[in-house]
């Protein structure tokens, strides 16, 4: 998918407002959502006046294929004396830089540039929070592989069932969709490891009357889905039952939240108070939600610390759970776009405690 020139329009717009005269891109996701380019070595200029890709022969036909209206530099030795030779040419005396993704050993090759390096916020990744309709297909796209092959998988969620192995085949239905990838590695934590967020998957046997956190996502040009779902295998008990309806309950009320304006800390504590108030606080322990685009997680975030505030366009998680030491864990997980009007959900898979594999 090639990005429209209104990206760069827009990222000028907003240097100009800040009085930044010349900004140095350098995270790959970024560069990508400016040009297009996808490959693994690039950096990009913008100036007020004029924007450069600087890659190396490696990627030259790959540049040119992926970009249009970005001039490309294929550097001759290395990417710092090539950006030296455009430095000079622009008559830049000071280069910003995204101060979050600049190690101290590239900021220490920049400094050879003769010129005043100063570093700021990723004023990219601001920008990429508000997702444009090419955007928000891909994400679509890229939730209806992940959904559709979760469904195939349910069948195989029964007593034997091994973590790992279930996994696997969840990822293969990915890529057999047409994912390049899976967007991370897949979570499988059944019984007490569910009881672990982001717990490793093992070689673990399911059994009847476990639960099943399954955190997973596909991909599509790029853009990625986050979706997670918790199943029992065999008739739920009272308690699992219970704990999932406050789960639910929580992240009911978080979409009801969101909305244009809304601060992104008030759609994490409207989640939170329920599970407070059902006296599981101490099992909640992670940020309600966040934004989902090129990367899995980027901004905004919905947690307690957040100081960002929700508007149209954005696409972030909602994603409770209750996790309790010794017994497991349920979260749920969907992905919505915030509108005009509120929270459009655009995950379909159903919120219920689904029973699978019943002996």
């Amino acid at each position: 998918m090639r990005p429209g020139g209104g990206r760069i329009t827009r990222l000028k717009r907003r240097l100009a407002a800040k009085g930044i005269q010349a900004l140095l891109v350098t995270q790959r996701e970024n560069i990508r959502y400016l040009t297009g380019f996808t490959g693994s070595a690039g950096i990009v200029l913008v100036t007020a006046g004029r924007t450069c890709l600087i890659t190396d022969f490696r990627y030259m036909l790959q540049a040119r294929a992926e970009t249009v209206g970005v001039p490309i530099l294929i550097q001759k030795t290395d990417g710092v004396t090539a950006l030296k030779g455009a430095v000079a040419r622009y008559g830049l005396k000071m280069l910003w830089f995204d101060e979050a993704s600049v190690t101290v050993e590239r900021y220490r090759s920049l400094k050879k540039l003769g010129v005043k390096l100063k570093g700021c916020h990723d004023i990219v990744a601001d920008l990429r929070q508000k997702k444009d309709e090419a955007e928000l297909a891909s994400i679509r796209k890229a939730i209806r592989r992940a959904e559709q092959s979760f469904r195939e998988l349910q069948k195989d969620i029964r007593p034997g069932a091994v973590e790992r192995e279930l996994a696997l085949k969840l990822e293969y239905l990915m890529r057999e969709k047409g994912s390049r990838k899976a967007a991370f590695d897949t979570i499988v934590a059944s019984g007490r490891n569910g009881a672990m967020p982001h717990a490793s998957v093992t070689n673990r046997r399911i059994r009847n009357g476990d639960l099943v956190t399954i955190d997973f996502g596909a991909e599509a040009e790029g853009y990625y889905c986050d979706i997670t779902r918790t199943v029992c295998v065999g008739r739920p008990s009272a308690r699992q039952q219970e704990i999932q309806g406050f789960v639910r309950k929580a992240q009911e009320e978080a979409i009801k939240a969101i909305s244009p304006l809304v601060r992104c800390k008030t759609v994490d504590a409207s989640a939170r108070d329920v599970i407070q108030s059902a006296g599981h606080g101490n099992h909640f322990g992670h940020a309600t939600g966040h934004g989902v685009g090129l990367m899995v997680h980027e901004g905004p975030a919905l947690s307690a610390l957040s100081k960002g505030v929700l508007e149209e366009g954005m696409v972030v998680t909602v994603e409770p759970g209750i996790y309790v030491p010794g017994w497991g864990g349920i979260r749920i997980e969907d992905m919505v776009l915030v509108t005009k009007k509120g929270a459009k959900v655009l995950t379909t898979l159903s919120r219920e405690l689904s029973s699978t594999g019943r002996e």
